[in-house]
């Protein structure tokens, strides 16, 4: 005897409302990705994991691609403004000052909800004005440390300022 169906009654080949639910169920779960942008067999229902980077995810690791190339342009700045640095005469020693920025940097990525410029990228960092005797660049000091908010947009697949 089939489970819930009367002996008299033909059973229907028409898949059950259940059946509908768990297959909208499992196809939602793999369009809605984890921010690790893997979905797990248990999400699914099935016996394997499925990695599928999702789009936020890929902002991120090309967002921190970028954020790595304008620390680079940063380095290049911070050695030209110490090779041209004024020298200053302070207590009869002969010093300079540059602006120069700190290695350590965070990036963050949101959705904006716009398909034009589907994300935005912050990337903090430090400016840091050293303060330096002129003869020996080993004695440098940090004289002042600022934060600084970059705003990047993500539009046309490049990051832009």
């Amino acid at each position: 005897m089939t489970r819930g169906v009367a002996p008299t009654q033909a059973r229907s080949r028409r898949p059950r409302a259940g059946f509908f639910l768990r297959l909208a169920f499992a196809a939602l779960a793999a369009c809605t990705l984890s921010a690790t942008g893997a979905v797990s067999a248990d999400d699914l229902g099935g016996p394997a994991q499925i990695a599928v980077p999702s789009a936020l995810a890929k902002a991120k690791s090309s967002f921190d691609r970028h954020a790595r190339s304008w620390m680079a342009g940063l380095e290049k700045n911070e050695a030209e403004n110490r090779r041209t640095a004024p020298v200053y005469s302070v207590a009869a020693e002969p010093v300079i000052r540059f602006d120069g920025y700190s290695d350590d940097f965070e990036t963050q990525v949101k959705p904006t909800g716009h398909p034009g410029a589907p994300f935005v990228g912050i990337l903090r960092y430090k400016e840091h004005l050293y303060t330096c005797l002129r003869d020996e660049a080993s004695r440098c000091t940090v004289s002042r440390s600022v934060p600084v908010s970059e705003i990047f947009s993500f539009k046309n697949g490049r990051w832009t300022y």
